[in-house]
């Protein structure tokens, strides 16, 4: 029983000197508020960067695709194709398979006009 009060008593004097120095260790890292403060200003500017960097792609974009392109007129040395090609032309409408005119409705002789 003696022996487990003195296991007790060593291991809370060995956390006390644990938590003391850890409380020391503290006092001399004050600086950490400074280097985070640090930290993020530096992580902001870099994004501010990298959404600027894009903000100019996306424009310079924007405008390239709002460029009409126009084919550049032949020149007079330029060779001249030997042949030219038709551009698509619809299908003519299918013909009437039955070239025969459709007769005429009957006339309805229930109804009688006087």
């Amino acid at each position: 029983m003696n022996d487990a009060r003195e296991q007790r008593a060593a291991v809370e004097r060995a956390l006390m000197d644990r938590s003391r120095a850890h409380a020391s260790r503290e006092r001399e890292q004050s600086p950490r508020l400074l280097r985070n403060t640090v930290a993020l200003a530096v992580a902001l500017a870099l994004l501010g960067v990298v959404l600027l960097g894009l903000d100019a792609f996306l424009t310079a974009m924007q405008k390239f695709m709002e460029t009409k392109i126009v084919d550049p007129a032949p020149s007079a040395t330029a060779p001249m194709p030997a042949y030219a090609v038709q551009p698509d032309v619809s299908p003519p409408p299918p013909a009437d398979p039955d070239p025969r005119p459709s007769p005429a409705p009957a006339r309805d002789t229930s109804q009688a006009t006087p």
